[in-house]
């Protein structure tokens, strides 16, 4: 009986082990994604983040700097992203952007609010549009959808699983 005990206990132990393995990996990654939605400056709408520069750059410039923040140039897909990015931007000023609704087209575009109704335009159709020009540009990403650790797992993170932690 006490060798049947000792195989109980140390199976139990084994167990516990995996557990507390596993328990340490979903807390490594619940940490992880703590984060807020969006990164400090940019503005979130829906289930997407926003980064309106204050300063230009050329068309290629704004892809790279959109890249090396893990975005891309902005792609407007609705109407509500539309209006959204509307009230968002200042007004007479232009933007680059990568895609406009209702356009099959996802490159070299600037976006102009001009007299309340925004209009797109690809580099280089107009005496206006340079592709080399300095405009200011709008990036987008999605936002990150994992909610902050609740304070009772955050708890639990803390302190080992066994016997005596169980309730």
């Amino acid at each position: 009986m006490h060798i049947d005990l000792h195989h109980q206990f140390t199976d139990m132990e084994t167990k516990y082990r995996s557990i507390n393995e596993t328990k340490a990996q979903i807390c490594k990654f619940l940490t992880s994604r703590r984060e807020t939605k969006c990164p400090q400056e940019w503005t979130e709408n829906e289930d997407r983040c926003y980064f309106i520069s204050t300063f230009g750059t050329s068309y290629d410039g704004a892809r790279q700097n959109c890249s090396e923040h893990d975005s891309r140039l902005l792609e407007i897909n609705s109407n509500n992203e539309k209006k959204f990015v509307s009230n968002a931007v200042e007004r007479y000023v232009t933007y680059w952007i990568g895609k406009c609704a209702g356009r099959n087209v996802a490159s070299d575009l600037v976006y102009e609010l001009s007299y309340e109704t925004p209009t797109c335009s690809k580099c280089g159709s107009s005496y206006r549009y340079s592709c080399k020009s300095k405009f200011r540009f709008i990036c987008e990403k999605t936002a990150y959808l994992y909610p902050d650790i609740p304070e009772e797992v955050q708890g639990l993170c803390q302190l080992p699983l066994g016997p005596t932690s169980i309730k």
